[in-house]
């Protein structure tokens, strides 16, 4: 019998093109809100240029950043009405994917957009490549340029590098190559955007073999997030890498290739930090789930690989000035979203600038108390013998932890646990979805000098509406992690937990999404 083919919600798909055009025309409109300052011979041009300018977006003037917020809004209400068709079955996992090359295409065609970041990254890279000098101990400032004068954000000029040796190098190669700004900034943007796109076919490489009612779902709540493709794609940002090394390692480990995923995992933590987490929880499973005399063979197999990478990597870097290699400097960073930022200006308004510490110190034992709580999870589903989804599941609840409970929030770390928001329950789930939306309307101004009062504006309802929405987010989290470790029920979806409560281990729930 010849399988009947779902019925494509063509409106859902229309809304997501219409709303990612017109983010997309905003976004290009020379001076938009949306850019930052560009490197010379990177003014915007192409077709959103055009369109922009037929229409008369380029005349707007002091209402450019109402024309923003509308296109950023309008983008992501697009994404949220598509990627619900995509959770009820209407839209198929092939039409996904052509939707993410599309939109990923389209993103090379607009210039650099909401972050400076990019131009760290070449800052650092030149240290490395020019100078031959180490990016953990010297900063940009201490070699003046355009570079430094006029493009890297004021607050990271005199801060070295605060990402991980792996990246490092790799800034090294790109600067190499090239001394044209323009050219560095687009060879950064071209890598962030191969690897989004590259991330979100490894997703669809494993989302049908695991949950295959998901598979569509799962492909576009990343692949055409905007959260992913303006603030992180196109601002060049390099964790989209992080989220590469995230998605290739569950692969590997649904293929139970734990070894090689290990491997992965520590590339991605020296890019960034973050992936130690995951690595941590790997270990933890492979350990648990063999018979008490292989664990600790199992054990020391996968972290033997992982210090002899982290080794190898940071050999050329390592000094005692900073053994810590940017992490120690980065702690000491907090942003404007972030709710510790939000908890500490509360507590220093109330008690005289006394008891602010409180935040920084609540903050950092929150997350230890959430990672040890996971571990323990982790290790129990190995023992009992429980599916490699546990252990995604447990990636996903320790990224979404530290993204809230660390002390910089900002759109693009959402790109960490994104690959794996198709396998969470229905709570990390829907506040996933949340953040982005929250997380994507938080920065409709790239530059205060461009637009003072818009940005002003922008940062007052980040502080005292958009942070509050977030504290709210993470509290809901908080109480579910509590009741699934208390019952326990599984760290992963709603299709799992019925299948082990057919078995007699857990209870059926339903999502709020619908059924898959």
């Amino acid at each position: 019998m010849q399988a009947i083919r779902p019925r494509v919600a063509w409106p859902a798909v229309a809304a997501a093109v219409a709303g990612f055009l017109v983010e997309a025309v905003v976004a290009a409109v020379p001076g938009s809100p949306l850019q930052p300052i560009l490197a010379p011979g990177a003014e915007p041009g192409g077709p959103f240029v055009w369109i922009a300018e037929t229409i008369g977006l380029d005349r707007l003037g002091a209402a450019l950043p109402v024309a923003s917020v509308l296109g950023v809004a309008a983008g992501m209400a697009g994404f949220l009405v598509l990627l619900r068709a995509a959770w009820r079955g209407e839209i198929t996992m092939r039409l996904a994917l052509a939707l993410s090359v599309a939109f990923h295409l389209a993103i090379v065609l607009l210039p650099l957009l909401i972050s400076r970041d990019v131009y760290s990254y070449v800052a650092h890279g030149q240290i490395v490549s020019i100078h031959h000098a180490n990016p953990y101990v010297q900063t940009p400032a201490d070699f003046p340029s355009l570079l430094t004068r006029e493009l890297v954000g004021p607050k990271w000029v005199d801060t070295p590098s605060v990402y991980g040796p792996l990246f490092s190098h790799l800034s090294g190669v790109v600067t190499r190559a090239s001394a044209r700004l323009d050219v560095l900034v687009d060879t950064f943007r071209l890598i962030a955007i191969a690897a989004s796109l590259a991330t979100t076919f490894v997703i669809a490489a494993v989302a049908p073999r695991v949950r295959p009612s998901r598979a569509a779902f799962a492909v576009a709540a990343f692949g055409l997030n905007p959260v992913v493709l303006f603030q992180s794609a196109g601002s060049g940002h390099n964790d989209l890498l992080v989220a590469l090394a995230i998605a290739i390692s569950a692969w590997l480990v649904v293929r139970d290739r734990t070894i090689w995923a290990a491997g992965v995992l520590t590339c991605g933590a020296l890019i960034k930090a973050t992936l130690f987490l995951p690595l941590l929880l790997l270990v933890v499973w492979v350990v648990w789930r063999r018979p008490s005399s292989e664990r600790f063979s199992a054990g020391a197999a996968h972290a033997g690989v992982a210090v002899a990478i982290v080794a190898i990597v940071s050999a050329p870097f390592f000094q005692l000035h900073d053994p810590t290699l940017g992490m120690l400097e980065l702690s000491s960073h907090e942003g404007w979203l972030a709710p510790s930022r939000f908890f500490r200006r509360i507590l220093d308004a109330i008690s005289g600038d006394t008891l602010g510490v409180v935040a920084r110190v609540v903050f950092p034992l929150a997350l230890a108390a959430a990672v040890v709580w996971l571990v323990r999870a982790v290790a129990r589903a190995g023992a009992s013998g429980r599916p490699s989804t546990e252990l995604l599941g447990g990636w996903g609840w320790s990224l979404l932890a530290l993204t809230l409970l660390g002390p910089v929030l900002l759109p693009w770390y959402l790109a960490w646990s994104l690959p794996l928001l198709w396998i969470l329950p229905r709570v990390p789930r829907v506040s996933l979805i949340l953040l982005s939306s929250v997380l994507a309307l938080s920065q409709w101004t790239a530059e205060p000098l461009r637009f003072p009062e818009a940005y002003d504006l922008n940062v007052l309802i980040g502080h005292y509406v958009l942070t509050p929405v977030v504290i709210g987010l993470l509290l809901w989290l908080a109480l579910d992690l509590r009741r699934r470790l208390a019952i326990p029920l599984a760290l992963h979806d709603e299709e799992g937990e019925a299948a082990e409560a057919r078995q007699g281990r857990g209870g059926e729930r339903d999502g709020d999404l619908g059924q898959p």
